[in-house]
C-alpha cells in the first residue's frame, strides 16, 4: 500500500466561481462573497432556504384557506399576499437563524 504524499502544490490564488475574483488558494470561502468569517454567505443561504420553505408553506396555507372559504370567495390578491408573506417570513427567519450560529 503506497504511503500518502503531502501535496504542497496549492495555487497561490484561485478564481471564485460566484464573483469571479481572485482569492487566496488556501481560503475556505471567498472573502468577497461570504465576508471575512463566512457569515455573509451563511446568511444568504439561510434566507434562500427559508424563502423556499416559506413559499411552500404559503402555498399550502393558501390552498387550505381557499378550500375552506370556497373557490369563488378566494380571490387571487389574498392568495398571492398570503404566499408572499409566508416567503418573506421564512427568509427573515432563515437569515436570523443562520446569523446566530
Amino acid at each position: 500500500m503506497p504511503e500518502p504524499t503531502k501535496v504542497d502544490d496549492t495555487p497561490a490564488t484561485i478564481v471564485c466561481p460566484s464573483c469571479e475574483r481572485e482569492v487566496p488558494g488556501d481560503a475556505a470561502h471567498c472573502p468577497y462573497c461570504c465576508g471575512d468569517d463566512g457569515r455573509r454567505g451563511a446568511i444568504k443561504r439561510g434566507a434562500f432556504v427559508g424563502a423556499v420553505f416559506g413559499l411552500l408553506t404559503g402555498g399550502l396555507l393558501a390552498a387550505l384557506w381557499s378550500s375552506i372559504v370556497g373557490p369563488e370567495q378566494a380571490n387571487g390578491e389574498v392568495v398571492v399576499a398570503m404566499t408572499l408573506a409566508c416567503a418573506t417570513c421564512g427568509a427573515l427567519l432563515g437569515a436570523m437563524r443562520n446569523r446566530k450560529e
